[in-house]
């Protein structure tokens, strides 16, 4: 069982005022005329925001806030290959005994701080609702969690990681539950379902709120293309669904390729400039947002956490790098054959997670956002596995915990209270 101990945000005041020195000796580029965000950030913008973080903005307060309002925790993980990682979490313990355990894992460029809206509102003691307890780990790369500087690194370490995490509530709650519910977006989304299919027995339920899938081709899936065909022709609304998807891959994931294919290119400018850093994290928190208004004090916090994160931030990138590159092992004295043999096992691309499907005892549930990134027909969703509850929501976003809490709260219990499809699922408990 992984040793827990507590944990306190408290980055070094060399690091704040490394910090300050740079953005008081910040220079900006020019920009065209009136392109507003067509090009990305507008100058004006990043400016006022430089200024705003430079004079105003204080971190110790974000820091003090976090650590006063939620419980910190470290949890030391051993993954095959890589040793004990130092995993940071928070952690919000029900003191109700039947709560429901839940795991809500992150993405890019999100961190543990998205979590921080929905606990409370997970916490809240409801006439006839489910309370949660909740672990929020930082994923190894990201926050206050250890870096891991060995290639090799992927999804299928990350999966493993939630194995290793389930003892959490059990070993700080009074919670006797081995099977947590999971939450996930962005990464979160694909982290969740890579232990859906390698670790069924440990995860039978499962809330997305983001769902890329590959589409029914005849040639993948015979029996889903037939079924899609009976749907067509699409309605307006999913022909909608799917031109957003198209153009967010020939136009709107640029920063993937570029993170899946040159990190430590990139990295040189993320971990050096702060200027770089806000612009690239705050470029997609503003269009991947369903308008939603980000204050200055929620901007900077969020990217402070990247920029003082115990990795540095350009270690967050490398999760593309490791999900799409090609099979590899660095072992040293193997032979080719046993390299390989060793590679099939410790490594497992994005694409094989989007093409393999859940044993049928995992249920899911999809919460589709109106202004999410990929959106399909609901129906192509249930390639995935078992989906017994399909949500759309006319508003909201990529980052539906922050933009929409209260939404994304409400899906959660009726996916897992007394009458939702996945009661039962995740809690060896009469009633809540």
């Amino acid at each position: 069982m992984p040793s827990v101990t507590p944990y306190t945000i408290a980055v070094p005041n060399e690091q704040l005022q490394q910090l300050n020195r740079k953005l008081e000796n910040a220079t900006f580029p020019d920009e065209l005329d009136a392109s507003g965000w067509d090009m990305g950030v507008p100058l004006d913008e990043i400016k006022r925001l430089v200024t705003v973080w430079r004079d105003s903005f204080d971190w110790r307060a974000q820091e003090h806030r976090l650590n006063e309002q939620f419980k910190h925790v470290s949890i030391k993980v051993g993954v095959d290959g890589f040793g004990e990682l130092d995993i940071h979490a928070v952690h919000h313990r029900s003191e109700n005994p039947k709560a429901i355990p839940l795991l809500f894992i992150h993405g890019w460029p999100g961190s543990f701080l998205e979590a921080t809206k929905l606990i409370p509102l997970l916490a809240k003691d409801e006439e006839d609702g489910p309370l949660f307890d909740i672990v929020v780990p930082s994923l190894p790369n990201f926050g206050f969690s250890q870096g891991v500087n060995r290639r090799g690194f992927g999804l299928a370490q990350l999966r493993r990681i939630r194995q290793a995490l389930i003892p959490i509530p059990q070993n700080i709650s009074p919670s006797t539950n081995l099977n947590p519910a999971i939450q996930g977006g962005d990464w979160g989304s694909m982290i969740a379902r890579s232990i859906s299919q390698y670790y069924p027995e440990h995860t039978q339920a499962i809330h997305l709120n983001f769902v890329p899938v590959i589409p029914p081709y005849p040639w993948r899936s015979p029996y889903q293309f037939i079924k899609s065909l009976l749907s067509v022709p699409f309605s307006a609304k999913d022909r909608g669904f799917i031109a957003r998807s198209l153009g967010y891959f020939t136009r709107g994931n640029a920063y993937m390729k570029v993170q899946e294919t040159r990190p430590q290119t990139l990295g040189y400018g993320l971990h050096d400039s702060p200027v770089g850093l806000l612009a690239w994290i705050y470029d997609k928190m503003h269009s991947w947002s369903d308008e939603y208004p980000w204050t200055d004090e929620e901007i900077l916090t969020w990217v402070s956490v990247y920029y003082f994160s115990t990795a540095g931030p350009m270690a967050s990138t490398r999760i593309y790098y490791e999900a799409s590159a090609p099979k590899r092992y660095d072992g040293e004295g193997d032979s080719e054959g046993e390299k390989l043999q060793k590679a099939d096992s410790r490594y497992i691309s994005l694409q094989q997670v989007l093409g393999a499907r859940a044993p049928q005892n995992v249920r899911f549930a999809v919460a589709q956002f109106a202004e999410e990134l990929v959106m399909f027909p609901m129906a192509w969703y249930r390639s995935i596995g078992n989906v017994v509850r399909e949500t759309e929501y006319d508003h909201g976003g990529h980052f539906a915990a922050w933009e929409v809490p209260e939404s994304l709260a409400a899906d959660l219990k009726a996916f897992l209270g007394k009458d939702g499809p996945a009661y039962g699922a995740v809690a060896d408990r009469d009633g809540y």
